[in-house]
Parts: structure tokens; sequence; C-alpha cells
């Protein structure tokens, strides 16, 4: 008896999830200055192969390891599944610590360098956030917008802070200013 109805209810609930989950709104479109995947395809067609190579060496050294080439990912994925668990771990501390030494380089801007940038990004986050609460008033905004609005809300007012202890001792500048080394491994 219960398990009939147990069955009963999980074939109900089966049936009925993809009327659920298509009633949900998708997430808003990415900002404007986020240039479309067409766009570059275009773009990178009217180069001539030796400058295409170079541009993708380029972002291939701008972003290291954990770059775009996401079929290098499941090779290597593939490859750490055959391998016996203790070969496996090893790998994949090696593997770590590349990543993490390339995310050191690349995230070493100095004190003055940081403030600008944060200063760009809060500017352009209060510009899109000033164009929502516009559309706000006039009663246009979608429920995914409203969470949107409320969520670069927040990412100005903590940018809008000063960087906490926490983010200094994580390898931010400290009071003078300077850069602090990253923390001792064991």
């Amino acid at each position: 008896m219960n398990l009939s109805l147990i069955a009963i209810l999980t074939l109900g609930l089966l049936l009925a999830a993809p009327a659920i989950f298509a009633a949900e709104e998708p997430d808003p479109t990415p900002p404007a200055n986020r240039p479309d995947p067409a766009a570059l395809r275009e773009r990178a067609k009217k180069l001539s192969p030796e400058e295409r190579q170079k541009l993708m060496r380029d972002v291939r050294e701008r972003n290291g390891l954990s770059g775009t080439n996401r079929t290098e990912w499941e090779k290597r994925r593939e490859e750490l599944k055959k391998l016996p668990p203790a070969e496996r771990s090893a790998k994949l501390k090696e593997l770590r610590k590349e990543i993490q030494q390339g995310r050191g380089k690349a995230n070493q801007l100095s004190a003055e360098e940081r403030d600008v940038k944060r200063s760009e990004l809060k500017t352009r986050i209060d510009g899109q956030i000033a164009e929502l609460q516009k559309r706000k008033a006039e009663g246009v905004l979608s429920e995914s917008e409203q969470r949107r609005m409320e969520r670069m809300e927040q990412m100005s007012k903590r940018l809008g802070r000063a960087p906490s202890a926490k983010q200094i001792q994580k390898g931010g500048p400290n009071k003078d200013g300077e850069v602090l080394p990253p923390p001792a491994q064991k």
C-alpha cells in the first residue's frame, strides 16, 4: 500500500517537473560590454592564420592552465581517471600547484591600479543599477532583473568599502600599500 502510494507520487512529481522548471524565467542577458561569440568568431575569421595563432597564444599565456580550452581539460580528466589513486592524487596536487602559481602572477596589481579597477567596476555597476531602477520606476522590471539589481547593489556596496583585514591577509595590499607575500606552504 505505502509502496504503491510512493510510486504514484514519484511518477506525478516526475511528470510535473518539466512544467515547474519551464515556468522559471531565464537569467538576464549578459552585460552589453561583453562581446558575443558570433562577433568574436567573425573577427577571428578576418585575421590571417599567423595573427590568429598569435592571438590564441596571448590568450593562453594570460589565462594559464585555467584558460579557455575545455577539450584539454576533458582529455586531462580522462587521463586522470585511468591513473591509480596514489598517482592521481600526486598529479592533482601538481596541477593545483601550477594553477595557483599562474593565478598569483596575474593578480599582482599595485594599490593604485587596484583602486582604479575597483572604481571603474563600481562606476559600471552603478550605471547598470541606475538603468534597472529606471525600469523599475516604469513598472517593467521582471523578477530576474529585480534579483540582478539586488545582487548588483550588494556588489556596489562591497566595492565602495575599503578592503577588509581578511582580504589584506590573503595577499592584498597592507596599510603601506605593499603587496604581502603568499602564505608559507606546508
